[in-house]
């Protein structure tokens, strides 16, 4: 888990207290934005890396999207079509409180991008949501920032 702390929240909240729903709103519309726009798209997270030999002939191999493809022993070459689409499966949540979730539905994904990374899935390009958020804090501020002048602009606490 990651936590931005904005430092003077607590007086943000108080100057607008006549607000709260709105403060709320501005907050969760920055967490979405950090989430979907800066740290979703990082490749290895829901931009897939780079396809290895586990995705190419011989069998058996994985086709992303559809699932692993296997040789036919009395039957032709068939695919298990067990994909859950890992890169369409992520959750973006926002709570009253401001906090914002980021999930995948996928039942696999803790193993690609939780704490309980497979080593081989790291070797292989995908990465941990909690370092690449980590990572991009710097960007996160910037988002949560802007969306706190423009909540102080809208609510005419700030010109």
């Amino acid at each position: 888990m990651i936590r931005i702390e904005i430092k003077g929240i607590k007086g943000l909240q108080q100057a607008l207290a006549r607000f709260p729903q709105i403060a709320a709103k501005y907050l969760q519309a920055a967490g979405q934005e950090a989430a979907r726009d800066i740290i979703l798209p990082t490749v290895g997270l829901q931009k897939y890396p780079p396809a290895t030999a586990a995705n190419f002939p011989p069998t058996p191999y994985y086709i992303r999207g559809r699932g692993m493809q296997r040789a036919g022993v009395r039957k032709p070459a068939y695919n298990d079509g067990k994909s859950e689409r890992y890169g369409t499966q992520w959750t973006v949540e926002c709570y009253r409180d401001t906090a914002t979730k980021i999930g995948n539905r996928a039942s696999y994904a803790i193993y690609l991008a939780g704490e309980k990374q497979a080593q081989k899935m790291g070797e292989k390009g995908w990465r941990k949501l909690a370092e690449v958020a980590t990572e991009k804090v710097p960007q996160i501020k910037v988002v949560f920032q802007a969306w706190i002048n423009k909540l102080l602009r809208d609510s005419g606490l700030k010109k």
